[in-house]
């Protein structure tokens, strides 16, 4: 696996704080606005890791959302437990 070692410097933007990524960043990470990333912080707070979030397919979409419509009872009273 070949990977991409350089820094990035954190910005601040509003109340919230960011990393900037270069355009090869981006590329190497095949990241689009709107991706979802999961983080992961060391202890000691030194690393940071990202991994990005699987994108769940049309047919498992269907699949869960008939198995919610066909439990609408059972997932409303669970909803609050």
């Amino acid at each position: 696996m070949q990977e991409l070692n350089n820094s990035s410097k954190f910005f601040k933007s509003g109340n919230s704080f960011g990393l900037r990524l270069t355009k090869n960043d981006r590329e190497k990470m095949h990241a689009n606005p709107g991706d979802e990333y999961e983080k992961t912080i060391s202890p000691d707070g030194k690393v940071i890791t990202f991994k990005k979030k699987e994108q769940v397919d049309d047919k498992t979409l269907a699949m869960i959302n008939q198995l919610f419509d066909e439990n609408k009872e059972l997932m409303e009273r669970l909803k609050d437990k």
